[in-house]
């Protein structure tokens, strides 16, 4: 890949495609500005962009940036747990767009990303990266195993990319030539200040790292770390910076070490720190004696912590992969904004609440929940609780039945919205959405009736694996009708799942997985 030509066509299509709310960069231009003419800017700007990648030049008023402090986790006060986001020229991030989808056809056309990055590649996410770990770790526990899993943490990982082992990288994928030097110019001569409450630091020169913020900074970090898994045995899986090492009995304890000392030796190569303090093991299975492993960190040697949950993804995994903590942890969240809501309106009515309700409250309730289905009823009724008392913010529907509150305010129930979920996952599966390796999703061969995309049905015996996405949902989806699973896209399918299910929206009753012709839906009308 030497060279790319962009239409106005192309241009036009990504300026009317602008969110006109989102923050302005240093240049002033806000994206309403470009949304709203963008038939007219579109020639002007395309012009400006070919001659900018055909010199291999960027203008150098879309090389500069404000730097702003976005809260990750931990202590508030701490310097160290923010992530600096870079704010850039809006017009430039059009061309990084347009740039961005062009390598990644480049990327996908050769096979060039490793099979373990889910991050930002196409037909890839969170819950593609989470089950794919959980499928290997539960069955491992399955067969009486364990699995010791080492969390790494890159040491400001976007900052630090040095810049010409990244383009020596990007060279050896078959970046070449204008567009190779455009990366180079794009990386270079960078400026910065810190905005924070209205008060500005001094323009500082970027020596190092990938602007993050940016669009085209993502997929290039992707670039860099893409050959680390080739380098262990062990297996690792990454999101981006995001990257979990394990293995399992009997040899495990030897080779994740080693797998360690040789990520080690990559990291001083590539000039791509560890953050050692913040690495840690995670135990999980049969238990035997813990292992002390070990990385090196500013020249010591650091014993990495034991944990028994660690936050993946945005998933709390705990050890015994039960996940009864992040469903305490999200309810917990969840109930603090209900209860914000409560405060700062006075009056609630149906239209309102279920705005606020959707936008707020219930993303904390099914965030990637395919991966962390509750297990336990008590579990499920904790998440619908929150639901069941947000319908009551509303005085005239406050003494009517829940089941009643929903239909009125059409708000499905959350156990019939996982199992929505879990249906419009399998689907991208099998249907090829997603870019991955489906071999946990077994096809039944052997099929007399149903569906032309049975699934086989696997016993299991442990709660993890019994409960896991692969194991759960088999009864639900080889019940569908072919009408529904033969849907040519998603958009269809979940329609008509939606007219398929249309009787069981409200339905309360985490039972009819086993049984999905039987909901029961009588039992669900008590329910206050």
């Amino acid at each position: 890949m030497v060279n790319l030509s962009i239409t106005t066509e192309q241009v036009q299509k990504s300026l009317t495609g602008l969110n006109p709310n989102k923050a302005t960069g240093p240049d002033g231009i806000p994206p309403r500005l470009l949304k709203e003419l963008s038939n007219v800017l579109s020639i002007p700007i395309a012009m400006i962009m070919n001659k900018s990648i055909q010199e291999g030049m960027l203008p150098s008023n879309w090389k500069t940036a404000h730097v702003v402090p976005i809260f990750k986790k931990g202590k508030k006060n701490l310097a160290g747990n923010y992530r600096p986001v870079s704010l850039t020229s809006v017009t430039c991030k059009v061309l990084e767009t347009l740039v961005r989808e062009k390598l990644i056809d480049h990327l996908d056309e050769n096979n060039l990303i490793t099979d373990s990055q889910h991050g930002f590649v196409g037909g890839r996410s969170c819950s593609t990266n989470l089950l794919a770990v959980l499928d290997i770790w539960t069955e491992i526990i399955e067969g009486d195993g364990a699995v010791d899993t080492i969390y790494l943490d890159f040491a400001k990982a976007f900052d630090t990319v040095p810049h010409e082992r990244l383009l020596h990288k990007l060279r050896g994928l078959g970046i070449q030539g204008a567009i190779l030097e455009w990366i180079r110019s794009f990386l270079s001569d960078r400026t910065q200040k810190v905005v924070i409450d209205g008060e500005e630091s001094e323009w500082r020169d970027v020596a190092s790292g990938i602007p993050q913020g940016s669009v085209l900074g993502p997929l290039l970090f992707v670039c860099f770390v893409n050959d680390l898994p080739d380098i262990v045995t062990s297996s690792v899986y990454l999101f981006a910076d995001d990257t979990k090492l394990f293995n399992k009995v009997p040899d495990y304890k030897t080779t994740v070490q080693e797998d360690l000392d040789q990520l080690q030796e990559w990291s001083d190569k590539w000039q791509l720190r560890f953050n050692a303090d913040k690495c840690k093991v995670m135990h999980l299975g049969k238990q035997t004696a813990p292992t002390d492993y070990t990385m090196t960190s500013a020249g010591k040697t650091v014993t990495l912590k034991q944990t028994n949950i660690e936050k993946d993804l945005g998933v709390n995994v705990d050890s015994e992969l039960s996940f009864e903590s992040h469903v305490y942890i999200q309810t917990k969240k969840a109930n603090k904004l209900l209860g914000m809501i409560r405060r700062t309106f006075s009056q609630l009515d149906k239209v309102s609440l279920p705005l606020l309700y959707k936008a707020i409250v219930r993303p904390h309730l099914e965030y990637c929940n395919v991966t962390w289905h509750p297990r336990w009823k008590k579990e499920g009724d904790a998440l619908e609780a929150i639901q069941r008392r947000a319908t009551k913010q509303i005085p005239s529907l406050r003494d009517s039945d829940y089941t009643d509150r929903l239909k009125m305010l059409k708000l499905p129930s959350l156990y019939y919205r996982r199992a929505r979920g879990d249906m419009i996952e399998c689907f991208k599966y099998l249907s090829g959405t997603y870019k991955v390796d489906t071999n946990f999703l077994l096809m039944d061969q052997n099929r007399t009736r149903g569906h032309s995309r049975k699934l086989k049905k696997l016993s299991a015996q442990k709660p993890c694996r019994s409960t896991f996405f692969s194991r759960r949902i088999t009864n639900a989806w080889n019940a569908l009708p072919e009408s529904v699973i033969s849907s040519p896209t998603l958009n269809t399918f979940k329609s008509r799942l939606d007219k398929e299910w249309n009787n069981h929206h409200y339905c309360l009753n985490i039972d009819w997985y086993k049984n999905p012709s039987n909901f029961r839906v009588n039992e669900c009308k008590s329910m206050k």
